[in-house]
């Protein structure tokens, strides 16, 4: 057996689970919308892909696995009725998802250091929106601390490359 054969193909089982559901719907035998389906699929989708970049060492999978498990998990909670979530705080939520996507790289390889930079960087930057949203800062203190330490940021990446390239092995 080849290694192309023994691959899923991951997107007819998300269309086939798509279109099971959407004729169920049509035919009245369950009630539920697509788009909760759909927000589903994609937290298991970005759980196999989180995890098969875990299990091979791919720090592109991990990445973009964790992002769409995280983005997929907030439309879910948007979606369903049991925690009331605003349009409003997709922004802060989106530094925060970059920010944790940033962190599980360093949780891959903790001798990847460089990745707790942007991590805090983009989880803090979330979080103290999200603080402003519930009152704790004003929107305006924030937005004038970045725009007048956004620098720093430049000065942390630049230091996290210099340094990095200095612990890696000759010949990375």
């Amino acid at each position: 057996m080849s290694k192309h054969s023994q691959k899923i193909p991951w997107i007819g089982i998300v269309l086939i689970v798509f279109g099971v559901s959407i004729l169920l719907r049509k035919l009245h035998v369950i009630e539920v919308g697509f788009f909760p389906v759909f927000w589903l699929l994609m937290v298991l989708m970005g759980l196999v892909i989180a995890g098969r970049g875990f299990s091979a060492n791919r720090r592109g999978k991990i990445f973009w696995g964790t992002v769409l498990f995280l983005y997929s998990l907030f439309f879910v909670l948007r979606t369903s009725e049991i925690i009331e979530i605003q349009a409003h705080v997709f922004v802060p939520a989106t530094f925060i998802v970059v920010g944790i996507a940033f962190l599980m790289l360093f949780v891959n390889n903790t001798r990847d250091w460089f990745y707790i930079i942007p991590a805090l960087l983009f989880a803090g930057t979330g979080t103290a929106f999200f603080l402003a949203d519930y009152g704790y800062f004003y929107y305006w203190d924030i937005w004038s601390g970045v725009r007048m330490y956004w620098p720093v940021a430049l000065i942390l990446v630049g230091l996290g490359v210099i340094f990095r390239r200095r612990t890696e092995p000759p010949g990375m």
